[in-house]
Protein backbone atom coordinates (compact mmCIF):
# COMPACT_ATOMS: atom_id res chain seq x y z
CA UNK A 1 0.00 0.00 0.00
CA UNK A 2 2.68 2.25 0.30
CA UNK A 3 4.14 2.03 -2.93
CA UNK A 4 0.86 2.84 -4.60
CA UNK A 5 0.74 5.83 -2.40
CA UNK A 6 4.26 7.15 -3.76
CA UNK A 7 2.94 6.40 -6.64
CA UNK A 8 -0.18 8.30 -6.86
CA UNK A 9 2.17 11.15 -5.30
CA UNK A 10 4.39 11.09 -7.79
CA UNK A 11 1.95 11.33 -10.58
CA UNK A 12 0.27 14.57 -8.56
CA UNK A 13 3.42 16.03 -8.30
CA UNK A 14 4.18 15.58 -11.76
CA UNK A 15 0.73 16.99 -12.94
CA UNK A 16 1.35 20.40 -10.04
CA UNK A 17 4.78 20.92 -12.27
CA UNK A 18 3.13 20.42 -15.83
CA UNK A 19 0.23 22.84 -14.18
CA UNK A 20 3.33 25.14 -12.65
CA UNK A 21 4.71 25.07 -16.00
CA UNK A 22 1.41 26.28 -18.19
CA UNK A 23 0.49 28.61 -15.49
CA UNK A 24 3.96 30.31 -15.48
CA UNK A 25 3.83 30.15 -19.77
CA UNK A 26 0.47 31.98 -19.01
CA UNK A 27 1.99 34.85 -17.06
CA UNK A 28 4.59 35.32 -19.41
CA UNK A 29 1.73 35.48 -22.20
CA UNK A 30 0.16 38.17 -20.51
CA UNK A 31 2.79 39.91 -19.55
CA UNK A 32 4.06 40.20 -23.50
CA UNK A 33 0.27 41.14 -24.03
CA UNK A 34 0.51 43.86 -21.76
CA UNK A 35 3.61 45.53 -22.81
CA UNK A 36 2.40 45.18 -26.59
CA UNK A 37 -0.71 46.50 -25.68
CA UNK A 38 1.51 49.83 -24.25
CA UNK A 39 3.50 50.03 -27.31
CA UNK A 40 0.53 49.69 -29.50
CA UNK A 41 -1.28 52.50 -27.33
CA UNK A 42 2.35 54.40 -28.00
CA UNK A 43 2.33 54.15 -31.66
CA UNK A 44 -1.44 55.27 -31.88
CA UNK A 45 -1.03 58.13 -29.63
CA UNK A 46 2.55 59.00 -32.18
CA UNK A 47 0.42 58.47 -35.29
CA UNK A 48 -2.14 60.63 -34.18
CA UNK A 49 0.05 63.40 -33.90
CA UNK A 50 1.91 62.77 -36.69
CA UNK A 51 -1.66 62.48 -39.12
CA UNK A 52 -2.65 66.23 -36.84
CA UNK A 53 1.35 67.77 -38.19
CA UNK A 54 0.35 66.37 -41.77
CA UNK A 55 -3.05 67.92 -41.77
CA UNK A 56 -1.43 71.43 -40.77
CA UNK A 57 0.82 71.36 -43.11
CA UNK A 58 -1.24 70.44 -46.10
CA UNK A 59 -3.50 72.90 -45.00
CA UNK A 60 -0.21 75.44 -45.47
CA UNK A 61 0.50 73.88 -48.83
CA UNK A 62 -2.90 74.43 -50.27
CA UNK A 63 -2.66 77.75 -49.24
CA UNK A 64 0.60 78.63 -50.56
CA UNK A 65 -0.71 76.81 -53.98
CA UNK A 66 -3.40 79.01 -53.77
CA UNK A 67 -1.81 82.35 -53.45
CA UNK A 68 0.31 80.91 -55.87
CA UNK A 69 -2.03 80.36 -58.39
CA UNK A 70 -3.79 83.69 -57.60
CA UNK A 71 -0.37 85.61 -58.41
CA UNK A 72 0.09 83.59 -61.84
CA UNK A 73 -3.59 84.51 -62.52
CA UNK A 74 -2.87 88.37 -61.94
CA UNK A 75 0.35 88.07 -63.87
CA UNK A 76 -1.31 86.38 -66.72
CA UNK A 77 -3.83 89.34 -66.10
CA UNK A 78 -1.29 91.94 -66.46
CA UNK A 79 0.32 90.66 -68.95
CA UNK A 80 -2.95 90.10 -71.19
CA UNK A 81 -3.48 93.93 -70.55
CA UNK A 82 0.02 94.70 -71.69
CA UNK A 83 -0.16 92.81 -74.69
CA UNK A 84 -3.40 94.41 -75.29
CA UNK A 85 -2.22 98.06 -74.53
CA UNK A 86 0.41 97.56 -76.98
CA UNK A 87 -1.44 96.22 -79.77
CA UNK A 88 -3.88 98.72 -79.37
CA UNK A 89 -1.17 101.46 -79.55
CA UNK A 90 0.46 99.98 -83.12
Amino acid sequence: MDSGFNEDLKRIESKVDKLTDAVTRLILVEERQTAQGVRITNLEDKTEELDKTIHKVDRKVERWVNMGMGAWALLATLFAIAEFVVRVQH
